[in-house]
């Protein structure tokens, strides 16, 4: 059993880094004005956040939230 909390723990540590990496690249296809990119990138960014449980979202720094708040999610 608490082999599985790891993996759990780990697979939210994962999907936190990869919405942070989405996020910033979303925010740079937008700075760039590339609009496929950049739709693309706010589809694949609202798919990692739905995956993410809420133990995981806890660990949101202040700076993730502003980062991906900047993109279309609001």
């Amino acid at each position: 059993m608490k082999i599985e909390s790891v993996e759990i723990e780990d697979r939210g540590a994962e999907l936190m880094a990869l919405a942070r990496l989405v996020a910033f690249a979303l925010e740079s296809a937008k700075s760039l004005d590339a609009e496929i990119a950049e739709f693309c990138l706010d589809k694949a960014l609202r798919a990692v956040l739905e995956q993410i449980d809420e133990p995981s979202r806890m660990t949101l720094t202040s700076s993730d939230i502003m980062l991906m708040n900047r993109s279309a999610l609001c």
